[in-house]
């Protein structure tokens, strides 16, 4: 067990953290322990989410037209079904503002009783009882405004019981008959044609700049393109294009615009990553600062934006129009056109994984805007996959990556350039979408796109626990061990939710460790992990993996336990075997990986320097062993 440089602590209690882990609580004897669990973990909001809500017992489906011209009336129906045993009744109906900034309300029917309003959305009044499999509707009156792609989240309320329900209105300029109702949140393409230049959206499409840390000096590293999808500066790209790759570290994102087809973009923005999965090689970030470094006015920006088409209605031979940044042949925005002229499936994904294209695009195209003959974003040109032949379309020596002093062919090479001729399409940009809509941040590194990176540096101290006199603890207690045992380092916890670790006693600032651990005796559920900069009992870092394929970082700060990146699940996190846990603490970055493959690094400054160890603990279960081997700590 870890100690505070002197006697050995008895095992800790821990709190969960959002990993799902109270299952069920069997029967009636049990449910009083899972209620006092819960009440430990999470209070009276835990107990509700256990026991569930009127809330969940009521069904809601949105439908709006496709698509709607700006200053015509349209209508939003919301269906109610009370599809539970009990009588239900619906006292408001939540709408987002950023609906209401691109239509006015003119009516609902029936009538509301009554206005609300809250920090994002507007409340309607209602008193609307539902008996058990009754179902009513609620209609919308708008009148379309402003151009654009609006959307959000519709909270249904009973009590302060809420049903969401994602909802997205296109507005579009010109003049045209509405589209029939269906429940959908994305507007469709049409008949063949070609998009008349007229009506091509360029002005939705911006040039990203990523800034890296080159040697201590920050400056541009790389660019791509994206699309304006929302008036207040969400905008879809490219995970590559926003994310850092294993060699450069992204320190900001400037954002500029399209201020005419014939000049080179401004910046105007700095932009946050909100969601990014690297597998798919997509992400949305969203604008934040001006580039002095003022908040925005986010509602005031009223940004052009490209409405969001239906890429499972393209067919092959379909027309496409692909613009962006290509950063080779000039600085002025590119227009490429093409057809559809196939699909690449994937297990993962479906049938349309990638929809391939005639159009050869430049490579800085990537993240930018395929839109289909009605000007609708069908596809985001996407450089890290091309038809589906599992290589980069361009790979360049940019960078001494062997450290010898050149920069040649014996260097790994980066992704950059070339052209490409497949697109990802929207359908599967829409979770990430509908996520940033709602303010949620996840960066998702993803089987195929996890970093690779091993540990460098100098070997500064090494333990294959083969001697009992290394320094480490080897101590038993009530409920917990950390012994050495078979030329291993077995650390042991009897209890549910407690964590117990050992030491060896070095001193450090920098530096990276790697170990290789094996669960001996499981509980299924079980965590185990590296320590570093350690304070004492109560101040230190944990970056850990799990028996049932998660992972996270986190710190205890006085003794109060904080995540710095929540518990995560990975696919190929190895599960009853030796698995190689890589732990770096340098500078204020922690990085955490599995036999050499990034899985999540963060950033936090609360301890500089401090001892190392390794850590074990439980969840509901409890009686998990862990064997450590092999310690190895590298100075960067």
């Amino acid at each position: 067990m870890g100690q505070n440089w002197g006697q050995p602590q008895p095992p800790q209690p821990r709190a969960r953290s959002n990993r799902g882990i109270w299952i069920t609580c069997g029967v009636v004897l049990v449910v009083f322990l899972c209620i006092g669990g819960f009440l430990l973990l999470g209070g009276l909001g835990a107990l509700a989410a256990y026991f569930g809500s009127n809330a969940n017992d009521l069904s809601v489906e949105l439908t709006t037209p496709p698509s709607v011209p700006s200053g015509q009336s349209f209508q939003v129906t919301a269906r109610l079904k009370n599809e539970g045993d009990a009588a239900l009744t619906v006292d408001e109906i939540r709408l987002p503002d950023t609906i209401l900034n691109g239509a006015r309300l003119t009516g609902t029917d029936p009538s509301n009783t009554g206005q609300t309003d809250y920090d994002d959305a507007t409340g309607y009044a209602f008193s609307i009882p539902l008996e058990p499999g009754e179902e009513r509707s609620v209609v919308f009156s708008f009148q379309a405004l402003q151009p654009g792609s609006y959307s959000g989240t519709t909270n249904v309320m009973i009590g302060q019981d809420a049903r969401e329900a994602s909802l997205l209105v296109v507005v579009t300029a010109g003049e045209q008959a509405n589209l029939p109702t269906q429940p959908s949140v994305t507007a469709t393409s049409s008949t063949t044609g070609t998009l008349p230049a007229s009506r091509i959206p360029y002005n939705a499409v911006v040039q990203i700049i990523a800034l890296v840390n080159l040697d201590g000096s920050v400056q541009a590293g790389w660019t791509g393109s994206g699309s304006l999808i929302s008036p207040d500066g969400l905008i879809l790209t490219n995970a590559h294009v926003v994310l850092s790759d294993p060699y450069y570290h992204v320190e900001d994102l400037v954002v500029a615009l399209t201020v005419a087809q014939d000049a080179p973009p401004e910046a105007r923005y700095y932009a946050q990553v909100l969601q990014a999965d690297a597998a798919l090689d997509l992400a949305v970030i969203k604008i934040t600062t001006d580039l002095d470094g003022n908040p925005v006015d986010l509602a005031a920006l009223n940004l052009p934006t490209v409405p969001l088409g239906d890429s499972d209605q393209l067919s092959l031979g379909d027309s496409l129009v692909i613009i962006g940044y290509p950063g080779i042949g000039g600085e002025t925005i590119t227009l490429t056109r093409g057809e559809v002229s196939g699909f690449t499936s994937d297990r993962g994904y479906g049938n349309r994984s990638f929809i391939k294209t005639s159009a050869a695009i430049a490579g800085g195209n990537s993240g930018g805007l395929a839109a289909n003959e009605n000007g609708q974003l069908v596809g985001v040109p996407t450089q890290v996959g091309y038809g589906g032949e599992g290589e980069i379309v361009d790979c360049r020596a940019l960078a001494d990556t062997n450290q010898d002093g050149r920069i040649d062919d014996q260097d790994s090479c980066i992704p950059t350039g070339g052209f490409i001729n497949a697109l990802r399409p929207i359908k599967l940009a829409m979770p990430l979408i509908e996520a940033a809509q709602r303010g949620e941040v996840n960066i998702e590194q993803g089987a195929e796109g996890q970093q690779q990176a091993g540990p460098s540096g100098d070997v500064i101290y090494y333990d294959d626990f083969s001697d009992l006199n290394s320094g480490w603890d080897n101590a038993s207690w009530d409920q917990s061990s950390a012994l050495y045992r078979n030329d291993e380092y077995w650390i042991s916890v009897t209890p549910e939710s407690y964590f117990t670790w050992g030491n060896p006693y070095i001193q450090l600032d920098d530096a990276a460790i790697t170990v290789d651990a094996r669960v001996e005796q499981p509980t299924g559920v079980g965590d185990f992990g590296v320590l570093c900069r350690y304070q004492d009992t109560d101040n230190f870092y944990a970056l850990e993996i799990s028996e049932d394929g998660y992972f996270s970082i986190w710190k205890n700060v006085n003794g109060e336990q904080v995540y710095l990146y929540e518990w995560e699940y990975y696919d190929f996190i190895p599960q009853g075997q030796w698995t190689n846990i890589g732990a770096a603490c340098v500078g204020d970055t922690l990085t955490l990986a599995v036999d050499n493959t990034i899985l999540a690094e963060v950033h936090d400054d609360t301890f500089t320097s401090g001892d190392t160890g390794l850590i074990a603990g439980t969840f509901e279960v409890g009686g998990i062993t862990v064997a450590f081997d092999n310690f190895t700590v590298y100075q960067p």
